[in-house]
């Protein structure tokens, strides 16, 4: 049985505890498997700030998983290869695209679940203050935000190497680059 929680209208730190104290809420549990970050904020945060407010190990980056009774083996991605990490249960892992390949929702099966199989829980189920939760519990206040305007079209330099990298050291020190 799979149980999913959905929070918006907070930062990262009202988001993460929220979604704790629901896991908490809803009790034992082997893995907690997030995604690595959001398209919003893009920041990371929310898996591994989960993990802290539980106080359990987290692996980010995760690209594949192997079961060993209560140890996870993980393979998580870096910039410059990957690292085999050994993690036990219970934790949470950070999923990059490559650990899954989707599958695609059959839409009679979406019409045959029941709803007793999805439990929605909301701030009173969590017994945890008000003021900790969404925009009161959200230390970050978002006063403007704004796309960053194009400066102008690039120029694409044709010549020879040496005589492009003249003409690009000679652009860069008319513009007091160097």
């Amino acid at each position: 049985r799979q149980r999913q929680m959905c929070i918006r209208d907070r930062d990262v730190l009202a988001t993460s505890y929220t979604l704790s104290q629901g896991v908490r809420k809803m009790g034992d549990f082997d893995l907690i498997i997030c995604g690595k970050q959001t398209t919003d904020g893009d920041t990371a945060q929310v898996g591994p700030e989960i993990a802290e407010h539980l106080d359990i190990p987290q692996v980010t980056y995760v690209q594949d998983v192997k079961v060993e009774g209560e140890t996870l083996i993980v393979n998580r991605a870096l910039e410059d290869g990957h690292q085999v990490v050994e993690v036990k249960t219970p934790c949470l892992l950070t999923a990059i695209e490559e650990l899954n390949s989707p599958r695609y929702m059959n839409v009679a099966r979406i019409f045959e679940t029941n709803d007793d199989e999805i439990k929605v829980m909301g701030a009173a189920d969590i017994d945890v203050p008000v003021e900790e939760l969404g925009l009161k519990g959200s230390p970050t206040k978002v006063k403007k935000s704004m796309t960053k305007e194009v400066k102008g079209q690039g120029e694409l330099v044709k010549q020879e190497p040496k005589d492009a990298v003249t003409y690009v050291l000679g652009k860069l020190k008319e513009k007091h680059y160097i």
